[in-house]
């Protein structure tokens, strides 16, 4: 069977993928369920999957933000919004000619295996056979609140982030902000301006970064550090630099975090601390319970009343249209070969699925040069037990470097998984060179080095 390859999604993962097949001449159809190509980044996508408000902006800089091979506009604002993000797509999407093989208002419902390559039926009934299947619908779509549910009662408004989309929805009302993350943090800052009582819940401590240092975007700063520096000195000489920039966090009213820097994700916000310091956000700890009515009582015993709850508390990993046994464990953490390959399913590659303190633009190119090289048979996966015994070990360096991460997920060490991807390409996944494969078109033999521009500091 001649090579096919199946992209679902074309939002920033879908799109480097495309590009990545495209460049090499490897026959591709890549299905979008928007009328339009950005997934994440079309505000008010059609398609439902967009979670961005309308304040929102990159925690990278628009150096570090765009794909390696195509960088961002220099006339973008240092840190680009969802307007600028969705036209640098629109930019890269034409400059590399990808849209004529997007299928819009197109959704795949099913993938099932068959032989050596997948059956993907789509919404209209279709089915097509293909020999490989890249999965980049994105993990920031399907909401998740706090399970178990609180008890209690609360008649006021609920609304999780995902839905949020300005602060004119909330004004004059008194809001509760439940979360520790960016977006939490966001939330609280800008509705802080317009509610008439702004108050964040945290269960747990938590560290906040900015968005610049010394004058100069962060990211830019700690490039060198976050490149080159072993993981415990650089939580322990971010830590350093907090203490000396903002002092012990728990003058500010909020928990001590009780971990350094970097043992889990930062939030990264500039407005928040401020915020909280003159005293237009109130802190509490997490909820205990609803006390009926529009009253929220907390762990410390105090109680509230709320005419809106924000729950900031992050996504499901949802895959509707894989069955059972094609789906991924993401959790504990995700037991995929370098973050992509499940090892019993040769052919089914998932990019994007990463939680990093980086953009993840250079992320997804690098992880579909990776795959391509697996389909024109440049390189071949190594054996079963070899991969379990890799991911094994991606394991216990995620538990070390995310000790304080209640939950693991997708965290990623991203610099050293860059170096990890380029040395698999260069060195091959296993002893004995290429498999062979069928394909059509042609092909450059560049290995680009994906490591030449990451940005550091956490995007969205």
């Amino acid at each position: 069977m001649s090579v096919r390859v199946c992209v679902i999604g074309a939002g920033v993962c879908g799109l480097a993928a495309a590009q990545v097949l495209s460049e090499r001449g490897i026959p591709f159809d890549v299905y979008e369920k928007g009328s339009d190509i950005g997934g994440q980044w079309r505000f008010c996508n059609d398609s439902g999957t967009s979670a961005v408000y309308d304040s929102i902006e990159l925690n990278s800089s628009r150096d570090m933000s765009g794909f390696p091979k195509f960088p961002m506009p220099e006339e973008y604002p240092l840190f680009p919004g969802h307007p600028q993000m969705l036209d640098y797509l629109n930019r890269y999407t034409e400059h590399f000619g990808l849209r004529p093989s997007i299928r819009f208002r197109t959704s795949v419902t099913g993938v099932v295996k068959d032989g050596a390559g997948y059956i993907v039926t789509l919404d209209d009934g279709r089915m097509h056979r293909y020999t490989h299947v890249l999965v980049a619908n994105g993990f920031h779509w399907d909401p998740k609140r706090p399970e178990p549910a609180y008890e209690g009662e609360f008649t006021g408004t609920q609304l999780h982030s995902k839905d949020y989309k300005s602060a004119d929805e909330l004004r004059g009302r008194r809001v509760l902000v439940v979360g520790s993350g960016n977006t939490a943090c966001d939330l609280a800052t800008e509705l802080s301006a317009v509610a008439d009582r702004v108050v964040s819940s945290a269960r747990r401590g938590f560290w906040i970064t900015p968005k610049r240092l010394f004058g100069k975007p962060a990211d830019k700063v700690n490039l060198p550090l976050a490149t080159f520096v072993p993981p415990l000195a650089q939580s322990l000489l971010l830590t350093a630099m907090l203490w000396v920039t903002q002092g012990r966090i728990s003058r500010y009213g909020l928990a001590a975090p009780g971990h350094l820097a970097l043992r889990t994700h930062p939030a990264t916000c500039e407005g928040y601390l401020p915020a909280v310091k003159a005293g237009r956000i109130a802190v509490r700890p997490g909820i205990e319970r609803f006390d009926g009515g529009n009253r929220v009582r907390f762990t410390d015993g105090s109680v509230e009343e709320f005419d809106a709850i924000v729950w900031c508390t992050g996504f499901k990993f949802s895959f509707p249209f894989l069955p059972k046994e094609l789906t991924p464990v993401m959790i504990g953490p995700m037991r995929l070969f370098r973050r992509i390959v499940m090892p019993e399913h040769a052919g089914l590659f998932f990019l994007g699925f990463a939680k990093t303190l980086s953009a993840i633009t250079p992320v997804a190119e690098a992880q579909a040069e990776w795959t391509a090289d697996l389909i024109e048979g440049r390189t071949r996966l190594p054996g079963r037990e070899a991969m379990l015994a890799e991911i094994a070990a991606d394991e216990r360096r995620v538990r070390r470097r995310y000790s304080a991460t209640p939950q693991l997920t997708v965290e990623l060490d991203v610099y050293r998984y860059l170096r990890q991807l380029l040395r698999d390409r260069r060195h091959h996944l296993a002893v004995g060179g290429p498999l062979p494969v069928h394909r059509t078109g042609d092909t450059t033999g560049r290995v680009p080095d994906p490591a030449r521009r990451p940005g550091p500091v956490g995007s969205r």
